[in-house]
């Protein structure tokens, strides 16, 4: 295959692939079905009485529940949410979602599920290494048996070039 018509195939995957991107950017808000952080601090009893999944940070932790930050896209604190009926693996810091009814403008949820995103805050840091860790692996594996080559724009396979 030529250089220009490979040329060419990259183009417009990358532009296709950036399409799927801006297109998805745009229309992610408007598809989530739950409220966010910014939609409750603008009308906290819009959602009442309705199943609904946040994200937030957990304050304090109880017997039969906790309390968590719902913050908004600009980082800011748009509600305190006492969530009840579930306990949970988290420090306080630690990040949460919820799923459950909400009642009361917002500030009780009662719990059907709870998953714990990062149990602590020092828990991200060992995150990202596991996967800087994994990428230089998988890195590691890949260049063992192939070779990229720039002249060509090409990825060969390592081995003899005797046979």
């Amino acid at each position: 295959m030529r250089r220009s018509v490979r040329l060419g195939a990259v183009a417009v995957a990358l532009a296709l692939a950036l399409g799927l991107c801006v297109h998805y950017g745009a229309t992610y808000d408007e598809n989530w079905p739950y409220p966010t952080g910014d939609q409750l601090a603008e009308e906290p009893g819009g959602w009442d009485g309705e199943q609904v999944l946040l994200v937030g940070v957990v304050e304090t932790v109880g017997d039969d529940g906790f309390t968590m930050t719902v913050r908004t896209d600009d980082g800011e604190a748009a509600r305190l949410v006492e969530v009840r009926g579930r306990s949970v693996d988290a420090e306080p810091g630690g990040t949460v979602q919820v799923y459950g009814e909400l009642s009361e403008e917002g500030t009780i949820q009662d719990a059907d599920r709870v998953v714990v995103v990062v149990e602590s805050p020092d828990e991200q840091f060992s995150k990202y290494a596991v996967s800087a860790a994994a990428l230089l692996l998988v890195a590691g594996a890949f260049l063992r048996h192939w070779r990229i080559d720039l002249r060509r724009l090409a990825i060969t396979a390592r081995g003899d070039r005797d046979e």
